[in-house]
Protein backbone atom coordinates (compact mmCIF):
# COMPACT_ATOMS: atom_id res chain seq x y z
CA UNK A 1 0.00 0.00 0.00
CA UNK A 2 2.96 2.31 0.56
CA UNK A 3 3.65 2.44 -3.16
CA UNK A 4 0.12 3.72 -3.79
CA UNK A 5 0.60 6.57 -1.33
CA UNK A 6 4.06 7.42 -2.62
CA UNK A 7 2.91 7.52 -6.26
CA UNK A 8 -0.52 9.04 -5.55
CA UNK A 9 0.19 12.34 -7.41
CA UNK A 10 1.23 10.37 -10.50
CA UNK A 11 -1.91 8.24 -10.33
CA UNK A 12 -4.04 11.34 -9.79
CA UNK A 13 -2.63 13.04 -12.88
CA UNK A 14 -3.13 9.90 -14.97
CA UNK A 15 -6.71 9.51 -13.77
CA UNK A 16 -7.37 13.15 -14.63
CA UNK A 17 -6.11 12.58 -18.18
CA UNK A 18 -8.32 9.50 -18.39
CA UNK A 19 -11.39 11.48 -17.34
CA UNK A 20 -10.58 14.17 -19.92
CA UNK A 21 -10.18 11.45 -22.55
CA UNK A 22 -13.59 10.05 -21.58
CA UNK A 23 -15.35 13.42 -21.75
CA UNK A 24 -13.84 14.44 -25.10
CA UNK A 25 -14.29 11.04 -26.72
CA UNK A 26 -17.89 10.63 -25.56
CA UNK A 27 -18.87 14.15 -26.63
CA UNK A 28 -17.41 13.56 -30.07
CA UNK A 29 -18.86 10.06 -30.37
CA UNK A 30 -22.39 11.25 -29.59
CA UNK A 31 -22.12 14.14 -32.08
CA UNK A 32 -20.71 11.99 -34.89
CA UNK A 33 -22.93 9.02 -34.05
CA UNK A 34 -26.04 11.19 -34.16
CA UNK A 35 -25.10 12.50 -37.59
CA UNK A 36 -24.39 8.99 -38.91
CA UNK A 37 -27.67 7.65 -37.47
CA UNK A 38 -29.57 10.45 -39.21
CA UNK A 39 -27.77 9.65 -42.47
CA UNK A 40 -28.83 6.00 -42.17
CA UNK A 41 -32.47 7.07 -42.36
CA UNK A 42 -31.92 9.76 -44.98
CA UNK A 43 -33.85 9.78 -48.22
CA UNK A 44 -30.55 10.45 -50.01
CA UNK A 45 -29.06 7.11 -51.07
CA UNK A 46 -25.35 8.16 -51.03
CA UNK A 47 -25.80 9.31 -47.42
CA UNK A 48 -27.25 5.93 -46.46
CA UNK A 49 -24.45 4.10 -48.26
CA UNK A 50 -21.79 6.22 -46.53
CA UNK A 51 -23.38 5.68 -43.11
CA UNK A 52 -23.62 1.93 -43.64
CA UNK A 53 -20.00 1.73 -44.78
CA UNK A 54 -18.83 3.88 -41.86
CA UNK A 55 -20.54 1.65 -39.31
CA UNK A 56 -19.52 -1.56 -41.03
CA UNK A 57 -15.84 -0.62 -41.14
CA UNK A 58 -15.24 1.11 -37.81
CA UNK A 59 -17.44 -1.18 -35.72
CA UNK A 60 -15.73 -4.34 -36.97
CA UNK A 61 -12.05 -3.35 -37.01
CA UNK A 62 -10.56 -4.02 -33.52
CA UNK A 63 -9.89 -0.85 -31.54
CA UNK A 64 -6.18 -1.61 -30.87
CA UNK A 65 -5.64 -2.05 -34.60
CA UNK A 66 -7.32 1.29 -35.32
CA UNK A 67 -5.12 2.96 -32.70
CA UNK A 68 -1.94 1.52 -34.20
CA UNK A 69 -2.94 2.30 -37.80
CA UNK A 70 -3.87 5.88 -36.93
CA UNK A 71 -0.68 6.60 -34.98
CA UNK A 72 1.85 4.70 -37.09
CA UNK A 73 0.10 4.53 -40.45
CA UNK A 74 -0.93 8.14 -41.08
CA UNK A 75 2.62 9.53 -40.63
CA UNK A 76 3.57 7.49 -43.72
CA UNK A 77 1.13 9.76 -45.59
CA UNK A 78 2.60 12.84 -43.94
CA UNK A 79 -0.21 13.23 -41.37
CA UNK A 80 0.46 13.01 -37.64
CA UNK A 81 -1.16 14.15 -34.40
CA UNK A 82 -0.10 14.19 -30.73
CA UNK A 83 -0.72 10.85 -29.01
CA UNK A 84 -3.53 12.12 -26.78
CA UNK A 85 -5.32 13.72 -29.75
CA UNK A 86 -4.90 10.49 -31.69
CA UNK A 87 -6.48 8.50 -28.85
CA UNK A 88 -9.45 10.89 -28.74
CA UNK A 89 -10.00 10.73 -32.50
CA UNK A 90 -9.82 6.94 -32.68
CA UNK A 91 -12.16 6.51 -29.70
CA UNK A 92 -14.61 8.96 -31.28
CA UNK A 93 -14.59 7.13 -34.61
CA UNK A 94 -14.85 3.66 -33.06
CA UNK A 95 -17.50 4.51 -30.45
CA UNK A 96 -19.60 6.67 -32.78
CA UNK A 97 -20.32 3.60 -34.92
CA UNK A 98 -21.96 1.92 -31.91
CA UNK A 99 -23.74 5.14 -30.93
CA UNK A 100 -25.14 5.41 -34.46
CA UNK A 101 -26.55 1.88 -34.42
CA UNK A 102 -28.05 2.41 -30.97
CA UNK A 103 -29.66 5.70 -31.99
CA UNK A 104 -30.99 4.19 -35.21
CA UNK A 105 -32.98 1.70 -33.15
CA UNK A 106 -34.31 4.61 -31.10
CA UNK A 107 -35.27 6.57 -34.21
CA UNK A 108 -37.18 3.54 -35.48
CA UNK A 109 -39.44 3.74 -32.41
CA UNK A 110 -40.76 7.17 -33.44
CA UNK A 111 -44.31 6.75 -34.71
CA UNK A 112 -44.80 7.45 -38.41
CA UNK A 113 -47.85 9.54 -37.56
CA UNK A 114 -45.78 11.94 -35.47
CA UNK A 115 -43.36 12.46 -38.34
CA UNK A 116 -46.23 13.12 -40.73
CA UNK A 117 -47.83 15.56 -38.29
CA UNK A 118 -44.51 17.42 -37.94
CA UNK A 119 -44.22 17.73 -41.71
CA UNK A 120 -47.80 18.99 -41.89
CA UNK A 121 -46.83 21.71 -39.38
CA UNK A 122 -44.03 22.84 -41.67
CA UNK A 123 -41.03 21.07 -40.14
CA UNK A 124 -38.26 20.29 -42.61
CA UNK A 125 -35.94 17.26 -42.33
CA UNK A 126 -33.61 18.96 -39.83
CA UNK A 127 -36.45 20.40 -37.76
CA UNK A 128 -38.12 16.99 -37.67
CA UNK A 129 -34.93 15.39 -36.41
CA UNK A 130 -34.09 18.11 -33.89
CA UNK A 131 -37.47 18.70 -32.31
CA UNK A 132 -39.39 15.45 -32.82
CA UNK A 133 -37.32 12.37 -33.69
CA UNK A 134 -34.03 12.77 -31.81
CA UNK A 135 -35.48 13.72 -28.39
CA UNK A 136 -37.69 10.62 -28.49
CA UNK A 137 -34.86 8.43 -29.81
CA UNK A 138 -32.46 9.47 -27.04
CA UNK A 139 -35.15 8.93 -24.41
CA UNK A 140 -35.83 5.43 -25.74
CA UNK A 141 -32.20 4.27 -25.66
CA UNK A 142 -30.84 5.70 -22.41
CA UNK A 143 -29.76 2.29 -21.09
CA UNK A 144 -28.22 1.02 -24.36
CA UNK A 145 -26.33 4.29 -24.80
CA UNK A 146 -25.21 4.02 -21.19
CA UNK A 147 -23.83 0.59 -21.98
CA UNK A 148 -21.88 2.05 -24.91
CA UNK A 149 -20.50 4.77 -22.61
CA UNK A 150 -19.34 2.27 -19.97
CA UNK A 151 -17.72 0.14 -22.67
CA UNK A 152 -15.93 3.23 -23.99
CA UNK A 153 -14.65 4.01 -20.49
CA UNK A 154 -13.01 0.58 -20.42
CA UNK A 155 -11.75 1.07 -23.96
CA UNK A 156 -9.75 4.14 -22.89
CA UNK A 157 -7.21 1.66 -21.52
CA UNK A 158 -6.37 0.74 -25.12
CA UNK A 159 -4.73 4.18 -25.43
CA UNK A 160 -1.87 2.68 -23.42
CA UNK A 161 -0.98 0.68 -26.54
CA UNK A 162 0.18 3.86 -28.30
CA UNK A 163 1.89 5.31 -25.21
CA UNK A 164 -0.76 7.70 -23.88
CA UNK A 165 -0.05 8.18 -20.17
CA UNK A 166 -3.60 7.41 -19.02
CA UNK A 167 -4.52 5.36 -15.95
CA UNK A 168 -3.74 1.87 -17.26
CA UNK A 169 -0.45 2.97 -18.82
CA UNK A 170 0.62 4.58 -15.54
CA UNK A 171 -0.46 1.56 -13.50
CA UNK A 172 1.64 -0.72 -15.70
CA UNK A 173 4.62 1.65 -15.47
CA UNK A 174 4.43 1.89 -11.67
CA UNK A 175 3.90 -1.86 -11.28
CA UNK A 176 7.05 -2.58 -13.28
CA UNK A 177 9.14 0.06 -11.51
CA UNK A 178 8.02 -0.91 -8.02
CA UNK A 179 7.61 -4.68 -8.58
CA UNK A 180 4.15 -4.47 -6.98
CA UNK A 181 1.97 -5.85 -9.76
CA UNK A 182 -0.86 -7.21 -7.59
CA UNK A 183 -1.20 -4.11 -5.40
CA UNK A 184 -1.00 -1.59 -8.24
CA UNK A 185 -3.30 -3.36 -10.67
CA UNK A 186 -5.64 -4.30 -7.84
CA UNK A 187 -6.04 -0.61 -7.04
CA UNK A 188 -6.56 0.17 -10.74
CA UNK A 189 -9.30 -2.47 -10.94
CA UNK A 190 -11.05 -0.95 -7.93
CA UNK A 191 -10.87 2.52 -9.51
CA UNK A 192 -12.39 1.30 -12.79
CA UNK A 193 -15.12 -0.64 -10.96
CA UNK A 194 -16.06 2.38 -8.86
CA UNK A 195 -16.18 4.60 -11.94
CA UNK A 196 -18.36 2.06 -13.74
CA UNK A 197 -20.74 1.76 -10.79
CA UNK A 198 -20.99 5.54 -10.53
CA UNK A 199 -21.81 5.86 -14.21
CA UNK A 200 -24.30 3.00 -13.97
CA UNK A 201 -26.11 4.70 -11.09
CA UNK A 202 -26.25 7.94 -13.05
CA UNK A 203 -27.61 6.18 -16.13
CA UNK A 204 -30.31 4.42 -14.07
CA UNK A 205 -31.34 7.73 -12.50
CA UNK A 206 -31.50 9.40 -15.91
CA UNK A 207 -33.59 6.58 -17.35
CA UNK A 208 -36.10 6.85 -14.49
CA UNK A 209 -36.32 10.61 -14.95
CA UNK A 210 -36.86 10.29 -18.68
CA UNK A 211 -39.44 7.53 -18.20
CA UNK A 212 -41.33 9.70 -15.69
CA UNK A 213 -41.33 12.70 -18.06
CA UNK A 214 -42.59 10.54 -20.93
Amino acid sequence: MTVLLDRAPEFGTAFGWTLLLIVLAWTGAVAVGTAVAAMQLSAVRPARVFAGAYIGVFRNVPLPMQMVLFVFGLPVLGVSYPLFTSAVVVLVVYTSAFVAETLRSGLNTVARGEAEAARALGFGPFGLLRFVALPQAFAAVVQPLGGVLITMVKNTSVAAVIGVAEFTFTANKVAVEESETFVVFGAAVVAYVLLGLLLGAGINALEKKVAFQR
